[in-house]
């Protein structure tokens, strides 16, 4: 650069915003006036002149930015220019937007609500603080098998002291267990559930500021602290702190503090916290390892393996040797983590039902399969339309418009759609979450607006459907040369687009032929358990469970009263019932044992009118009976299982435990069908063997059942005043078990419709594109004399034959899918050819009657119209 050159860092700024176009010529005339300047007014004066220029140059006529702006203007008039088309053709084709926003509301819709059970049953106790520090302490007890599994979330009273001092890394552990007790106030009785913890619970689960108050509270065997929920029932509006309550009618306590209801998204649930030297079993459980009565959680430093934990747990094995020392078993301790535990733990003795993460995939699979259904049918149905649209394109292409320009007006015409959808599917959701929460049996809440990430993420689901919906049809339809669309000729050469439409129908009916086969075999797996002989007469039996120890010397004359209510037949007292049975122990003596055998055995306490109130046949042996008293304490019933179990063909007399058998029954179900007959023995039952937990059961007659549970409540409260009456029907108990299957079978039923729905939608758009294709045809055939029957035998002919298709596609992945689902129970009905044979031809019929439906409607239109069209 020479030394009379203007800056040079104003020549970069100059060529930096000035249009290209004018760069050379304004640079040039700003080179001659410098070098003027500098010749009269000098080098410095020159490059201030120069600087002022090239600023004052900066404006909109020179500057670069404006080309931007200027396209950005008429991208945004394009825009809008498609808006208004599409908005006008949508208000034209009202049925066209009506069944495509109708099928896209309704996939969405499904999609919305399986995201939010999916996002709530994952929450699952994430909320705790330091949630991924926290850790269950269960067991794994080799050789001692219950319902098929060896792992238990119980642990002894000796863990929690024991872990803490073994282990550095363990900041915290807890003792706590889940129980339900009866609480009295004012006469008033009521069983609720509490949690019975050491005070090192508010260390592990912290509660923020409560914790120190918490812990001087769990510190009293005689303080309580109730939720809300809790005492708002008891004291209403009043202040429950300093208030007493029963607990078992026995024991005072004291309100000490009131706290906020845990959230539903934990795995344990409980409506006050007391110490857990209130429970029944406490003192007897103190120093033993071999008592597994409690639940032990613990809070690990950040960063600690918890594998570290597991290895340094096994110096345990000095305790459980010894306390173990008689069983051929002993138990090693492993770690869960707390966040997994809803989904992913699957022992025995969960404080509740847990969920399935294998039903979340499920969920997610199907969400996606509606999804991608509604997108299929508008694909379908915008394919169609576009033959009604060929001309417009045409023309458009003749006037100068871009392919891609053509591609855009038809995706915003879908993201249109789409958007009409997704605000009506928000709206709808909202007031389909209570029915989804029924079904399920759960608690989501519909809280988009507190969740602005899922919201957010829901949209852009809609946004990218919406382009990948809308992106076939537009590839398509933009792809026509202008002289075949203005001569009516481009859907004649688009016939291998026909395979994909077609393809896409034939999945639409295989999935929603699945779905319809599922739901049958569902249905029929219910009917079968509900329809079964188990064993045992369940009908017209009322049970009233217990959980105190006064009822026990009153047993006797409660039975004598009831017995005296016209319509009560029989009554019973035991321990359990044979519905789901979980009382087990380890018998290491019987008659004939060789060596150190042990039997793994079921049991149950009752008495004597057990077998007669449930019509349990007895095949060998007689009936407890009270005409031998010694029957109350060492005498036995065995079922089938346990016989065949022992090895003995004869059981009477045999030596077993401290006593001798006395009869055995026929083997019945006293667990769900997913479970086969174990060995079972029978004892009868005592104030020792029924001292905490048991059931009042009545045979009744029917057609009375409303006198009668007001007979028996009032029984009831002449010896049990504060006991609640919750009468309980047997036959309902038992549908209970199967709830979850049932539900499985519900949401099959509403999916399979679903799906039905969106794939006849599909059809019929296929159906709608196939007639404009052969419209002129239609009329020269019924110019020649074919009638409407002809013409929709001639349509319906093709389309069947995809239906038929897609029912064989259908029945072997049904078939296959049904087998492993009813592999889980034991005792299940078989696969029908027949059933699957016949969702098929319900799903051909239900195809033919939509194909008929836009067919018949062709085919009656005037020849002459057909024959003008273009």
């Amino acid at each position: 650069m020479l030394e009379t050159d203007p800056p040079k860092f104003m020549l970069r700024f100059l060529k930096w915003f000035c249009d290209a176009e004018l760069h050379p010529f304004i640079e040039g005339d700003l080179f001659e006036l410098y070098q003027e300047r500098v010749a009269v007014l000098g080098k410095r004066r020159a490059d201030r002149r120069f600087i002022v220029d090239v600023l004052l140059l900066f404006r909109p006529g020179m500057i670069r930015r404006l080309e931007f702006l200027a396209n950005t203007l008429y991208h945004l008039t394009m825009m809008r220019n498609h808006f208004k088309i599409s908005i006008r053709s949508l208000s034209k084709q009202k049925l066209f937007t009506a069944v495509n926003v109708a099928g896209m509301t309704l996939g969405l819709t499904c999609f919305i609500l399986i995201a939010l059970y999916i996002r709530y049953e994952s929450s699952f106790d994430k909320h705790h603080h330091e949630a991924n520090q926290l850790y269950r302490i269960s067991q794994l007890q080799v050789g001692n098998d219950i319902r098929g599994k060896n792992r238990y979330a119980f642990t002894p009273l000796t863990v929690a002291p024991a872990v803490r001092e073994a282990c550095p890394a363990v900041v915290a552990a807890t003792t706590m267990e889940i129980h339900k007790a009866l609480f009295v106030h004012n006469k008033q009785g009521l069983y609720e559930e509490g949690l019975y913890a050491d005070e090192a619970f508010f260390d592990v689960f912290s509660l923020g500021e409560f914790d120190t108050q918490g812990k001087a509270i769990l510190q009293d065997p005689n303080a309580v602290i109730l939720t809300h929920s809790f005492a708002n029932k008891y004291f209403g509006d009043e202040s429950a702190v300093g208030k007493d309550l029963l607990l078992n009618g026995e024991q005072s306590l004291t309100v000490k503090a009131v706290i906020e209801d845990p959230p539903t998204n934990q795995h344990f649930q409980y409506d006050y916290i007391t110490s857990y030297k209130n429970l029944p079993w406490y003192q007897y459980d103190i120093g033993f390892w071999n008592h597994n009565n409690y639940r032990t959680y613990i809070r690990l430093e950040p960063g600690t393996d918890p594998k570290s934990i597991e290895a340094q747990m096994e110096a345990f094995d000095k305790y459980t040797e010894s306390a173990y020392r008689t069983f051929s078993f002993k138990p090693t301790y492993f770690l869960q983590s707390v966040p997994d535990i809803h989904l992913h733990s699957d022992i025995n003795f969960e404080i509740k039902a847990n969920g399935d993460i294998r039903y979340l995939y499920l969920s997610a699979t199907i969400a996606l399969i509606v999804l991608l259904l509604a997108s299929i049918n508008y694909m379908n149905l915008a394919a169609s339309r576009s033959a009604g649209q060929a001309l417009q394109v045409g023309i458009r292409k003749v006037l100068g418009a871009r392919r891609s320009q053509i591609v855009q007006q038809f995706l915003v015409e879908s993201i249109l759609i789409t958007l009409l959808s997704f605000t009506l599917a928000i709206s709808l959701a909202y007031i389909l979450i209570p029915v989804l929460n029924k079904i399920l049996d759960v608690e989501v809440p519909f809280d988009l607006t507190n969740n602005p990430l899922l919201a957010l993420g829901l949209l852009l689901t809609a946004l990218v459907i919406a382009v990948l919906s809308g992106l076939y049809p537009a590839i398509v339809s933009s792809a026509s040369k202008p002289i075949h669309a203005l001569k009516g000729k481009w859907f004649n050469i688009r016939r291998e687009g026909m395979l994909v439409r077609n393809s896409l129908v034939v999945g639409q009916f295989a999935i929603a032929i699945v779905l319809a086969i599922c739901s049958v075999v569902v249905y029929q797996q219910l009917r079968f358990i509900q329809n079964t002989k188990v064993g045992y007469s369940r009908d017209q039996v009322v049970y009233l469970s217990y959980n105190q120890t006064n009822i026990n010397p009153q047993t006797p004359a409660i039975r004598q009263e009831l017995l005296r209510t016209p319509g009560i037949k029989n009554v019973s007292f035991a321990n359990g019932l044979p519905l789901n049975l979980g009382c087990n122990t380890i018998i290491n003596s019987w008659e004939g044992q060789s060596g150190e055998e042990e039997l793994y055995i079921y049991c149950n306490y009752v008495d004597h009118n057990f077998l007669d109130l449930f019509e349990i046949e007895i095949v060998e042996g007689r009936n407890f009976s009270p005409a031998h008293p010694g029957d109350t304490t060492n005498h036995y019933l065995l079922n089938e299982a346990a016989l065949k179990k022992l090895g003995w063909t004869s059981a009477v007399g045999k030596r077993f435990r401290d006593g001798k058998i006395i009869g055995v029954v026929k083997d019945f179900h006293y667990q769900p069908f997913d479970l086969a007959i174990e060995p079972l023995f029978m004892g009868y039952r005592n104030a020792n063997r029924g001292k905490y937990i048991g059931h009042i059961t009545m045979k009744i007659e029917g057609g009375e059942e409303g006198r009668l549970l007001a007979d028996i409540e009032q029984t009831m409260k002449t010896f049990l005043p504060n006991q609640p009456f919750d009468p309980q029907f047997m036959d309902e108990s038992y549908n209970q078990l199967y709830s979850a299957e049932q539900r499985f079978g519900d949401a099959f039923s509403i999916f399979t419709l679903i799906a039905l729905f969106i794939a006849c939608m599909g059809l019929f758009g296929l159906v709608s594109h196939r007639l404009v294709q052969r419209t002129k045809e239609i009329g020269i055939r019924k110019v020649l004399g074919a009638t409407v029957v002809n013409i929709v035998s001639m349509v319906s002919k093709d389309f069947l034959q995809m239906v038929l298709l897609s029912t064989l596609i259908a029945i072997p992945v049904a078939w296959w899918g049904m087998h492993k689902w009813l592999e889980d129970f034991v005792y299940r009905t078989e696969l029908n050819v027949g059933i699957f044979l016949l969702v098929g031809v319900l799903a051909i019929g239900l195809a033919f009657l939509t194909v008929s439906l836009k067919t018949v409607q062709a085919a009656s239109a005037n020849p002459m119209d057909n024959l003008r069209a273009e």
